[in-house]
């Protein structure tokens, strides 16, 4: 497997684990409060939340605040439906939407060799 590959399902999986370990909020369309649950917070240190912008097409900014355990996301509603940010962080509670995450999530972060 290539190395790009392997780092892309890397950050992928830390993602979707990630997101079991939040709970939503605040969203309004384009915008998304998560708080990290204390369970998370390594998980979140680790997946260096403030680059997801530079992996994912259709994120524009997030802002973490560790020590609030919050973070903000700023998106756009034309590449990422809303409604994917309720699937991602409820997929563990109902294992039957991870499949369709994970492949919208693969869609949204393309294989490059600057990956």
């Amino acid at each position: 497997m290539p190395q790009h590959t392997s780092n892309r399902d890397l950050l992928l999986d830390r993602l979707i684990e990630l997101a079991g370990h939040t709970a939503i909020v605040h969203h309004i369309p384009g915008r998304i409060r998560l708080k990290v649950k204390l369970a998370g917070l390594l998980l979140a240190q680790d997946l260096e939340v403030a680059d997801l912008a530079d992996h994912f097409k259709g994120i524009l900014e997030t802002r973490a605040n560790m020590a609030a355990r919050s973070i903000v996301i700023v998106y756009d509603t034309g590449t990422i439906a809303p409604g994917l940010w309720e699937q991602l962080v409820n997929g563990k509670k109902d294992p039957s939407v991870q499949d369709s995450v994970r492949k919208e999530l693969e869609r949204l972060f393309p294989v490059s060799k600057s990956s």
